[in-house]
């Protein structure tokens, strides 16, 4: 779980990775930018505090009602993304310590993640070029919330500021990420001793 969550976890809250993919899907660049990039920027950054330590989202008229309760939604998806990240990460760290002073070898385990991991993207990546990115978008909105609060209209702000697009380029972004991190484990474990395993 550290693995798969981890990346995406860092990546959607690193701000210049941010600005680029909004400039790249056209919210803030292209022949007709939506947004200048200071008012995109500072949206993102209250949407990330939102979604990651529930800070109370601009009261602007910038979000319908429609749009905030589907935010609520998004929000509770996020704060278990970061809670379960976060507590595999320390649960990994404490099960290679204990390892480690019991003198086990971690390497079987670690490159059985890594490659786990690997087929799992690779499962992904295979439904996602077969039935295509919108299926699979749709797919998960129907499967992640119990209402239809996701079906905005295409002038609202947030369709506005993340268009279909931006999230495509999301995931595939954090699946590259997830993949590097599972490579390096799954190369690291195939080496004779590495001091750390």
């Amino acid at each position: 779980m550290a693995v798969l969550l981890t990346p995406f976890s860092l990546l959607v809250n690193f701000l210049p990775l941010q600005r680029l993919v909004l400039s790249v899907v056209g919210t803030t660049g292209g022949a007709t930018p939506r947004f200048s990039v200071a008012e995109a920027v500072r949206r993102v950054i209250d949407l990330l505090a939102y979604l990651a330590v529930r800070r109370s989202l601009p009261d602007d008229g910038f979000y319908s009602s429609l749009e905030l309760a589907h935010m609520g939604d998004v929000q509770a998806i996020f704060q278990a993304v970061y809670v379960t990240a976060f507590v595999s990460c320390l649960l990994t760290a404490a099960f290679i310590a204990s390892l480690r002073r019991r003198r086990g070898d971690v390497r079987h385990i670690v490159r059985a993640a890594g490659i786990i991991v690997l087929a799992i993207v690779a499962a992904l990546a295979a439904i996602s070029v077969t039935v295509g990115f919108d299926a699979l978008f749709i797919s998960f909105h129907e499967l992640a919330f119990a209402n239809d609060f996701w079906l905005l209209p295409e002038d609202s702000g947030l369709i506005r500021l993340f268009p279909e697009s931006y999230f495509m380029s999301y995931f595939f972004i954090a699946l590259g990420a997830t993949v590097i991190a599972a490579l390096f484990l799954t190369m690291l474990s195939w080496r004779r001793r590495a001091h750390w395993l």
